[in-house]
Parts: structure tokens; sequence; C-alpha cells
């Protein structure tokens, strides 16, 4: 059984002017945004490696609690959804 995924994808190129991001600056690894949702409560973007890194409870994101035991059947429709969520919220394309 498994219940939080997480993702990292790189090259991204999110417009970060249309969220609320708090910039961290680090002398040794760049630029660090933590962006905090509702749905997807752990974003990260590092700006010196353009990766963007998501971390999300499946059952929390798909049902909105952490009782509701996933199924096999669950996984396509919460990558679908996952990936749709972070399109929307960063603009990508």
């Amino acid at each position: 059984m498994f219940d939080t995924i997480i993702m990292k994808t790189f090259p991204v190129y999110p417009n970060l002017e249309s969220v609320a991001a708090e910039k961290i600056a680090y002398l040794d690894k760049g630029t660090t945004y933590k962006i905090k949702d509702s749905q997807i409560p752990f974003i990260k973007y590092f700006d010196n490696s353009r990766t963007l890194v998501l971390q999300v409870s499946i059952p929390k994101f798909l049902y909105g609690n952490n009782v509701t035991l996933l199924q096999e059947k669950d996984i396509p429709s919460s990558s679908k959804g996952y990936m749709n969520a972070c399109t929307s919220y960063f603009k990508l394309k």
C-alpha cells in the first residue's frame, strides 16, 4: 500500500508571479520557492536547476481524506488529476 508520492520534473519554467510563493535564497543552492496550495501541500521550485518537486497524499488529493483506502483503479485518475492540477496551477504547457 502507498499513500504519498513525490514527483520531480525538470526543466520547468513556471510563471511564479501568478502564485503566492515564499522565496528563499541560498548562497550555494540558488533560489528556492516554497508554494502552498490546498490540494497539493508541498511544492518546491529550485530556480538554479529548474526542478519542480511536488509531494501529495493520493487519497487526500482524490477523496479529501487519508482514511479512504486507495484502489488500483484510482491510480490512472489520480495521476491525470495531479498533472492537470499542476499544469493549471503553474500555467505550464
